[in-house]
């Protein structure tokens, strides 16, 4: 099997009353920009968020909404992977990303914070740019993904999957990832 079928995105299979009750609060609250290696690097990673938690309800009742989201698309994933087992969420970010908004290329996986699988949620297609993008371990494209509205798309986090966000040109992307450990 080539490694490339692990990413799998499902299309147009995000509840449209989610996106709804959703895009709002990361209008709201992604306002500050995201960290990378312990610290902001515009360079490598320009982008607004904001990290749900479980320290106060409103957190809360948006981090189980998320869940529930995830948890009713992630079967399709497990059948096509039944030997994947994690399942327990152990971050969920908002993320805005406005013209200039990017990350370069990473991986997802962490020795102090294990992740598995990697989760985005893609809410709006009014945007320029932006493409997730697969390469491989010499930076070179090997899959590319123009990611719609209503659109999540599941990978492992380990090594053999760098990606990066393009940069955006036009408008602002809004999108949640997450992780399972």
């Amino acid at each position: 099997m080539d490694h490339t079928e692990s990413i799998v995105e499902l299309k147009n299979i995000i509840n449209p009353e989610f996106i709804q009750r959703i895009t709002p609060l990361i209008k709201h609250r992604a306002r500050k920009p995201m960290k990378v290696n312990g610290g902001i690097i515009k360079d490598i990673r320009n982008v607004k968020g904001y990290s749900l938690t479980h320290q106060n309800p409103t957190d809360l009742f948006y981090w189980n909404l998320v869940k529930s989201e995830i948890e009713r698309t992630y079967f399709h994933y497990k059948v096509k992977f039944p030997q994947m087992n994690s399942s327990k969420i152990n971050q969920i970010d908002l993320l805005k990303y406005t013209p200039g908004g990017k990350y370069e290329t990473h991986t997802d996986h962490f020795t102090n914070n294990p992740r598995h699988l990697s989760i985005i949620i893609n809410l709006n297609d009014e945007y320029e740019g932006g493409d997730l993008i697969f390469t491989d371990q010499k930076e070179k494209e090997i899959k590319r993904l123009k990611l719609n509205k209503g659109t999540i798309v599941f990978f492992p986090s380990n090594f053999m999957y760098p990606h990066m966000i393009e940069p955006i040109t036009k408008g602002t992307r809004y999108s949640i990832v997450a992780w399972l450990q």
